[in-house]
């Protein structure tokens, strides 16, 4: 991996920071996992436990997946897209919940205590997360994924 010059740290800072948060979110949930798919019910937008308990289970994983594939060149590009579609799936959820006046424990990174400040907050991030996330797609579109 190149890091020649301001871009190439930036775009090796953007990936610990990626990998980090997905990291820290994974490890959060697979403490918990049980305490991760209350929280993921109480969001109210999946129609069966069967479901809470599917996706309990798999992100945390998949978050994992994404944080090592960041660092892979020949995956990096699809590890890019799935990490920029989890930003924009947690922004949506946290906008019906928003929305809907829930006053609920996100659950991005292991259990906590809900205030009213919860929602607002975690859609902040997630929005903040995803923005930072396309821009850098959009800056390293060009490049070899290995860069």
């Amino acid at each position: 991996m190149k890091a020649s010059g301001g871009a190439g740290w930036m775009v090796v800072g953007s990936r610990l920071v990626f990998s980090g948060v997905f990291v820290w979110a994974g490890w959060g949930k697979l403490r918990d996992p049980l305490a991760f798919a209350d929280s993921v019910a109480l969001f109210r937008v999946l129609p069966h436990p069967v479901l809470v308990s599917l996706v309990a289970l798999c992100v945390p994983v998949l978050e994992w997946l994404v944080a090592v594939l960041l660092w892979v060149p020949r995956w990096h590009r699809a590890a890019w897209w799935v990490m920029t579609a989890l930003f924009a799936l947690f922004a949506v959820a946290l906008s019906v919940a928003q929305i809907r006046g829930l006053v609920i424990d996100c659950g991005c990174f292991g259990s906590g205590d809900a205030t009213k400040w919860s929602v607002p907050l975690a859609l902040g991030r997630a929005l903040g997360l995803l923005g930072w996330a396309v821009l850098y797609g959009l800056r390293n579109q060009g490049r070899s994924a290995g860069q």
